[in-house]
């Protein structure tokens, strides 16, 4: 019995829990040439496609458009960019939700900045 509930047990601690982080080599994987669609919290709903080569390209659903670079800070495992109109870098989280989305969230003050609903491949 003990072994059986010990397996359990295991295999309820290997599932990705809401709320958790995602590693450096996840985020590799989670935005490299993918169009992500979300709400962002002041811009609104829009999508973002995150190329292979380092670029990024986001646009609102109201017309605004952004464009920089973006890249993986591994020490922290965070998702960082530079938007071309900007001078300084903006290095964020991304955590698992429940629902399978995912929310962006502030590296310093942990506030929700993205809500996530959709990763597809290509542009």
């Amino acid at each position: 019995m003990k072994k059986i509930l010990l397996a359990v047990l295991m295999l309820v601690s290997s599932f990705a829990q809401a709320g958790e982080r995602l590693t450096s080599d996840e985020l590799k994987a989670f935005y490299t040439d993918k169009t992500l669609r979300g709400i962002h919290h002041k811009l609104g709903p829009g999508s973002s496609y995150w190329g292979a080569d380092g670029g990024v390209r986001s646009l609102s659903e109201q017309g605004k458009e952004r464009v920089g670079k973006w890249w993986i800070d591994e020490s922290q495992a965070k998702r960082c960019l530079r938007w071309s109109h900007k001078k300084k870098n903006f290095c964020h989280y991304t955590e698992r939700n429940d629902d399978g989305t995912h929310t962006l969230v502030h590296g310093k003050n942990g506030k929700k900045l993205v809500e996530i609903k959709s990763s597809e491949p290509g542009n």
